[in-house]
């Protein structure tokens, strides 16, 4: 027999069966949440930022960092100041700590060097709670929150306040349209989705908005999105970015109730599924561990959901990972096309050299 005859036989059946697998393996994870190693001991969580793969769970009075790799936590230095209803944000390869609060510092993290430090407070007169950070071209929003004013009323803020790491500085930009605190917010394509969270103007805490408000910092404007299926507040909120998985929001546990301020009822797993392209709504598989107001974090557009409360404010020690379905693990979603390509094109060069070399055997 030819040498050629077996090697285009081994090629077709490569480029065949090697997507079919692909496909396969990934069917085999998608859509689906793993068990990982809990935190060492329960403490209040107040977010969680990824810096060169690794994920930092701060919180109080402790802080870790956990290793995807090996499923392993390592204890770092602990926050100088706890901030109440503080934010965290990873913004050029250091973890920054946020406030609503001029009373409190904007504290950064060095994963380097292990070390915290202060930097220039937000220069608000009016202090607010239960808001987030987000990072669009390296500079850190903070928008609305809770106002800490009135024993029974809430009080939402408009405000939209940037900071810039370079220059240490704070600037203001168009307000959000409907104020709201206790949001889930994430930044996908540089714009910032402020979804769900609560209204002013009715006693103690209100019911959860359904409201999608996407601002675009490069335009200073603010658009809707379609309205979330499910309103929630506490909830945690990540995107994945295209890479591994296809660009969605995914808004992740939270509650429904809150009573008394810092009680929370009604605590759910529900994973919805938001598709900016389409800016339709969908569904993945729930969390495991029921939660709100947990780390969130995405490492290689796999999601992970550290900490957390449930009812009456009970710390979590839960670590759970999501891989969103048509998850492509460790290639780019294109690579079984483009083996499958290179496949067929080496058959193709192989074929060609049969026919110019009839003589003899290869």
């Amino acid at each position: 027999m030819r040498k050629s005859a077996p090697v285009l036989v081994l090629l077709s059946l490569f480029s065949l069966v090697l997507p079919t697998f692909y496909v396969s393996l990934v069917e085999a994870v998608e859509d689906s949440w793993t068990i990982l190693k809990p935190l060492p001991e329960p403490s209040s969580t107040i977010g969680a930022a990824v810096v060169d793969g690794k994920i930092y769970r701060i919180g109080c009075p402790t802080c870790e960092k956990y290793d995807p790799e090996t499923n392993t936590w390592t204890t770092i230095a602990s926050v100088p100041i706890c901030p109440g209803g503080g934010s965290v944000v990873a913004c050029q390869n250091k973890i920054y700590l946020m406030a609503g609060c001029n009373e409190f510092p904007t504290q950064v993290y060095d994963p380097v060097t292990n070390i915290w430090e202060n930097r220039t407070s937000i220069p608000t007169n009016s202090a607010r709670i239960s808001l987030q950070a987000n990072v669009v071209d390296g500079k850190i929003y903070m928008i609305g929150g809770r106002l800490l004013a009135g024993l029974y009323q809430i009080f939402t803020s408009s405000s939209n306040d940037v900071y810039d790491p370079e220059t240490d500085s704070w600037s203001q930009m168009a307000p959000v349209p409907v104020p709201v605190m206790g949001y889930a917010s994430a930044v996908l394509d540089d714009k910032i989705y402020i979804i769900s969270g609560a209204h002013e103007g009715q006693p103690n805490y209100p019911p959860p908005t359904d409201l999608i408000q996407i601002f675009d910092p490069a335009t200073n404007i603010w658009t809707n999105g379609t309205s979330i299926p499910k309103g929630v507040l506490y909830a945690g909120a990540v995107a994945t970015t295209g890479l591994f998985a296809a660009k969605r929001i995914y808004v992740i546990g939270g509650t429904t109730t809150v009573y008394d301020r810092w009680a929370y009822y009604n605590v759910i797993a529900l994973n919805q599924v938001y598709d900016p392209e389409t800016d339709t709504w969908d569904t993945g598989t729930p969390m495991l561990t029921p939660r709100c107001d947990f780390g969130i974090a995405a490492a290689n557009d796999e999601i992970y959901a550290i900490g957390g409360v449930k009812e009456e404010n009970y710390q979590m020690i839960a670590n759970e990972k999501y891989t969103p379905a048509g998850y492509i693990p460790e290639f780019p979603s294109w690579t079984p096309l483009l083996v499958t390509l290179i496949s067929f094109l080496v058959v193709a060069v192989i074929y060609r050299q049969k026919l110019n070399h009839r003589r003899g055997e290869w």
